[in-house]
């Protein structure tokens, strides 16, 4: 069902991505070279265009290649580049050549798609919903609960343009979140669900002995990482480098912890034992403003498949670690369950550099592409978009178009620049 150009790009893709784990030891593309003469075969420009060539030179479409694993040739000194524009040697390992590669990668698709001029480039970030503009069908709430809720939210347009600007791409990247993060588990799948905060719990899941919690994100109080310890009865650890510890109990150590039993206290309070660090999840290992960064693939260093229910609630740093994660299956298959507030204009402290000096829409293509990525290994239980929806009047709020445009939203539609998921 891909258009041409979509199934093409996205074989490129592949190929790019093998150089992740092997080293190219040659092709036979210069013996078919040396047997093509445009000037015999294509004189007056009379050859038909292949689907995929050099510029100016003979087909690609179809050769013969060969590669050898990194590991057996760790010597190797192949330039692999530029990769849309970085340029990486065999020499890296394989994890730091996946960070780099397909960051640019992903990088370059988004600025071969900034050479085509608006509407074209509009239509083409379409392409992946199954219909543009959206039309508007009647639904009805599951729920009024105000948690996060399972399945496809209930998001009716607005009976009024919105807003004083209707960017066409920042409308279509909605929807295509949207898409994303629809549920499709269903309860009878999970043994019921529970719904509490912002979050949809897949029962069965949690059921699982010797696993553990880690939690990015605290605050003065982390309900998730209680919840997982009263209920779950897991271990947990807690990670912040912003909250002062003097407003954070777990975070200063001083939560009741591994108590055996809180129904005598009414505040924080952790059944089975938990630890707590003065650090942040980001990228990299470094120090910024005197504040620690860590890895996620530190913490997951050693675990099992499946072993680790996996919070992260970092204000924008998300998106780096996401696609680091995204790009390592070995790790992606350790998270048993991962639930997140993501931001997608937030840019913090502890973004990617190269992230940073990104336009805003090719920052949020990548940041879509991310949220769509995820369902290559995960599937979607909730969010707390539709309670969002239910909160915001448009005909009275933004009457007269008032409002101003978010950074991305629905066709006629709410902001869902932050949501939980």
């Amino acid at each position: 069902k891909m258009s041409e150009k979509d199934r093409l790009e996205q074989r490129v893709s592949i190929m790019e991505r093998l150089r992740e784990r092997f080293v190219c030891t040659g092709s036979n593309l210069e013996v078919y070279g040396e047997s093509h003469n445009f000037e015999k075969l294509c004189p007056g420009s009379s050859c038909k265009e292949p689907n995929i060539h050099y510029k100016y030179g003979m087909s690609v479409d179809q050769f013969a290649v060969s590669y050898v694993h990194r590991r057996l040739v760790p010597e190797a000194s192949e330039r692999i580049g530029p990769v849309n524009g970085v340029v990486v040697t065999g020499s890296q390992s394989a994890g730091n050549l996946a960070s780099a590669a397909m960051s640019r990668i992903k990088k370059g698709a988004a600025a071969a798609a900034s050479a085509a001029d608006d509407e074209d480039e509009d239509s083409n970030l379409a392409l992946k919903l199954p219909e543009w503009p959206p039309v508007d069908r009647p639904c009805t709430p599951k729920t009024h609960s105000q948690s996060s809720r399972p399945g496809k939210p209930c998001m009716p347009q607005a009976k009024i343009q919105p807003y004083k600007t209707d960017t066409q791409w920042r409308a279509i990247f909605g929807e295509r979140v949207l898409q994303a993060v629809t549920g499709t588990v269903k309860e009878e799948q999970c043994g019921g669900f529970e719904l509490f905060g912002d979050h949809v719990w897949c029962l069965k899941v949690f059921r699982q002995p010797g696993v553990m919690g880690l939690s990015y994100g605290i605050e003065e109080r982390d309900l998730w990482s209680e919840k997982m310890s009263n209920v779950f009865h897991m271990y947990t650890q807690l990670y912040d480098c912003f909250i002062p510890p003097r407003q954070s109990p777990p975070i200063a150590k001083t939560a009741p912890n591994g108590t055996g039993s809180c129904e005598r206290a009414p505040g924080h309070c952790y059944e089975t034992p938990y630890d707590s660090f003065r650090i942040c999840l980001g990228p990299e290992e470094k120090v910024i403003n005197q504040r620690r960064y860590t890895t996620i693939f530190k913490h997951l260093a050693g675990r099992p498949p499946l072993s680790t229910h996996l919070k992260i609630d970092t204000e924008g740093t998300e998106w780096a670690i996401l696609e680091r994660l995204l790009d390592s299956p070995e790790d992606l298959d350790k998270i048993r369950t991962l639930e997140m507030e993501v931001h997608f204009s937030y840019v913090p402290e502890g973004d990617d550099p190269q992230v940073r000096s990104l336009s805003e829409k090719k920052r949020l293509a990548n940041r879509v592409r991310i949220m769509e990525r995820m369902l290559e290994r995960f599937a979607c239980t909730g969010t707390n978009l539709e309670v969002y929806r239910e909160s915001w009047p448009p005909e009275t709020e933004c009457a007269g178009s008032r409002c101003n445009e978010p950074v991305v939203h629905l066709y006629r539609g709410m902001s869902v620049d932050q949501f939980a998921v």
